[in-house]
Order: C-alpha cells, then sequence, then structure tokens
C-alpha cells in the first residue's frame, strides 16, 4: 500500500497522488500542472476570493481537500452549503 491518499479528480481520467498536506510548490503544482511556474502571479487573486490558508499546525502545509473543495465551489461544480447556526429550532405555533 502507498504511503500517500490516491485522489480522483472528477471528470478526468487522471490520478493525482498526493498526501492530504502539501507545501506551496506541491500546491501549484496540484492547481496549475504544467503552468505550475505561474503559480506565484495567480496565488494573490485566489486568497482575495478565499483560498485556504497553511494550517500552522501542521508545519505551514496546505490542506488538499480544503484546496480542492474551494476550487469546485469557485468554480461552480460543486453544491457546497455554508449555513451558519441561526440558533434552536421552532417549529411550533
Amino acid at each position: 500500500m502507498s504511503e500517500f491518499a490516491h485522489r480522483l479528480i472528477a471528470g478526468t481520467n487522471k490520478f493525482f497522488v498526493t498526501p492530504f498536506y502539501v507545501d506551496d510548490d506541491l500546491r501549484a503544482r496540484i492547481v496549475l500542472g504544467e503552468h505550475a511556474k505561474r503559480w506565484s502571479d495567480i496565488r494573490p487573486m485566489l486568497e482575495r476570493e478565499g483560498l485556504p490558508k497553511a494550517r500552522r499546525s501542521i508545519a505551514g502545509l496546505y490542506y488538499v481537500p480544503a484546496l480542492l473543495q474551494f476550487f469546485q465551489k469557485r468554480e461552480g461544480t460543486s453544491a457546497v452549503y455554508d449555513y451558519n447556526e441561526d440558533g434552536l429550532e421552532n417549529f411550533g405555533p
């Protein structure tokens, strides 16, 4: 068994083999593939849009599932609902 989690990116026939937490270089390659060298130009715009930040508690690495969720929500390919807690339910009259 591999030491990495295997993630199948939906809509393609490609496997991206990644750990759950990655450094900025691997994050760029996951997001941009062969265009990863353009990451430093694109990253500031994505950060303003809410790109997940590095986890200080995990050596400043980035959580891959959160990155994928960000892009799925951004591109409209996932039904992600962020409902805030609004108190106790009241179904009575």
